[in-house]
């Protein structure tokens, strides 16, 4: 109740600090209440003198000017009200040495310190010396009343002295305390002023440091294309081999199981050109993390081709991959970049040659898919172990090193939701185990579930073959030839469980057609399918995290694979979460 109450004062729209508004307001109350309570207690204990009626006119009065305050300051004038008030009681301490003399107030004269503290806090140093000097005035008005009352002149004089120097006393002290009270007022507002620049200092500086960081890191990535640039051309030339060699089968062969074969040889290439297409891009361009759900072994083999191009010929390099497929959720193109930092820091642990094992398995925890990275070169000692994936932490020359590589390997790993474990001794080598959540790769069950898919796309033979595979998984399909004519289908009621839209159309586009949806179906799932655009990094920050991005190339059975996930994955949690 306590602190409702205090809500309900510091409400009260005012120009003054919260302190003095709710201070001013329950003295006001205070003196609105108990002067009205104490009279009317009096007025039952018999009938009044006439100076008690006098100070039954005056403290009415005050009464009166605390009520007027208050509401003053609820109507948010809280300096008018203060101001007002203040004058009032003056006002009615005037009022009482005019009609009554020094010596009527007697106790209540303790009631006159109070407009001294009033003007001192709320109004300076300068109001609290005014207030003094009125009061002053008042006692000698007072003076003056009781010698034209006839009385002692020596007197008056002494009690009009004592009373001057009271008052003087007061304001002294109240001088002293609102001094040092002012000075350590000026001394916080230093400390805070001081506070706000250090830590606009640290936030500039934390800004800045990021963003040296991510142009170190897409200089690390772009040096690294160089380093592979020989093995890229090197396997588009295979690829592009393997792809005339089977196109020139259609003069020599003629079974239709040949034909097929073939078609399967192409089409095996066809993924390898745009896997090392992939690579290149995820590595070239500034991007956030976009995760997606791939089979990390699939990735590895991969990337086989680029870490032989890395090590040195005397490293004898051990992939040891399962044929079951372990999907996983993590950009795809950080994780391999962060696979090949570990790498090159095992290359580099190995000048004279050595043995590089790349291993996965599930681990003990089936929920995480462990990925085993392992070499026997000169190894850490516990001190370099602890900071290894500290930022700009490094023990190679400047030449050779920036500290960044592994700190990239923690943040990639960490940002998905996995861990890191290190172990190793000075020559003994280095083993890193990164671990990773294990996702599934849903696929159409035969059940009676069967998505509803809406297909936006302006290429007609892409939407159509797309559509076509999708029936075929089982899925409902609707399609679109660009963002108008989707929300058109979506306003006659036609709300689908995934939308899949390209990034660039005509007219309204993919990124303003989710934009426009969002607001209206949260829980609609989406998948943007999209090339590598020089606007991707600001592009993914203005789309909402949960959309799903497929870059092309891609398969259609991927597709499948992701509208899938999209629709059993809310039914699979809402089964656990009923199972307790």
């Amino acid at each position: 109740m306590h602190t409702k109450a205090r809500y309900w004062l510091e409400r009260a729209a005012g120009e003054g600090d919260r302190h003095g508004v709710v201070t001013l307001q329950l003295v006001l109350l205070i003196l609105g209440l108990l002067i009205p309570l104490c009279w009317s207690a009096r007025l039952l204990g018999g009938p009044l003198g006439d100076l008690e009626r006098f100070y039954l006119a005056i403290h009415g009065w005050v009464a009166a000017f605390a009520w007027l305050g208050f509401l003053l300051i609820r109507l948010g004038r809280f300096r008018f009200a203060a101001r007002l008030f203040l004058a009032g009681c003056l006002a009615m301490i005037m009022m009482v040495y005019l009609l009554a003399g020094i010596r009527a107030p007697g106790p209540a004269q303790i009631a006159h310190v109070f407009p001294l503290a009033l003007a001192g806090v709320l109004f300076g140093r300068r109001a609290l010396w005014g207030v003094l000097a009125f009061t002053w005035l008042c006692v000698l008005v007072g003076v003056g009343h009781e010698l034209r009352a006839g009385a002692d002149p020596g007197l008056t004089l002494e009690i009009a002295a004592g009373m001057l120097v009271s008052f003087l006393v007061v304001a002294v002290v109240f001088d002293g305390s609102l001094a040092g009270l002012a000075t350590s007022l000026d001394d916080v507002e230093a400390r805070r002023r001081a506070l706000e620049a250090a830590r606009r200092s640290l936030k500039a500086e934390k800004e800045e440091r990021e963003q040296t960081m991510e142009q170190l890191v897409h200089v690390q990535k772009v040096k690294a294309i160089g380093q592979l640039a020989g093995g890229v051309a090197h396997d588009f030339n295979n690829i592009l081999g393997v792809i005339l060699g089977y196109a020139q089968w259609r003069e020599r062969r003629s079974e239709p199981a040949e034909m097929l074969e073939a078609l399967a040889g192409v089409e095996t290439a066809a993924r390898r050109g745009a896997a090392i297409s992939r690579k290149l891009l995820n590595f070239s361009r500034q991007d956030v993390a976009h995760p997606e759900v791939f089979d990390v072994c699939e990735a590895l083999r991969g990337l086989e081709g680029m870490l032989r191009q890395l090590f040195d010929p005397r490293v004898r390099i051990e992939l040891t991959l399962p044929e079951r497929a372990l999907p996983v959720r993590i950009d795809r193109g950080q994780f391999e970049l962060a696979v090949l930092n570990v790498a090159t820091n095992a290359r580099d642990a190995m000048p004279e040659g050595g043995h590089f094992r790349l291993s996965v398995r599930l681990d003990d925890d089936p929920a995480r898919v462990g990925i085993e990275l392992s070499d026997t070169g000169v190894g850490m000692d516990e001190g370099v172990r602890r900071r290894i994936f500290e930022p700009f932490f490094t023990t190679k020359g400047q030449s050779s090193g920036t500290g960044l590589g592994l700190a990239v390997v923690g943040k990639v790993i960490n940002e998905a939701g996995g861990e890191i474990r290190v172990r190793s001794r000075p020559g003994a080598g280095s083993r890193f185990r990164l671990l990773l959540p294990h996702r599934s790769l849903a696929a159409p069950t035969g059940d009676a579930h069967s998505p509803l898919v809406l297909l936006v796309d302006d290429d007609d033979e892409l939407r159509a073959m797309l559509g076509a595979t999708l029936e075929a998984g089982g899925c409902r399909v609707l399609g679109a030839r660009d963002g108008e004519e989707a929300w058109r289908v979506i306003a006659r009621g036609r709300v689908p469980d995934v939308l899949v839209t390209d990034l660039r159309m005509p007219g309204l586009d993919g990124p303003a057609l989710i934009r426009r949806l969002r607001p209206l179906y949260p829980a609609l799932a989406i998948i943007l399918i999209s090339d590598y655009l020089p606007e991707a990094a600001s592009l993914a920050r203005e789309l909402p995290p949960d959309v799903e991005r497929l870059s092309k190339p891609f398969s259609p059975e991927l597709l499948l694979q992701y509208v899938f996930m999209l629709t059993t994955w809310p039914l699979e949690e809402g089964k656990e979460g009923e199972g307790g």
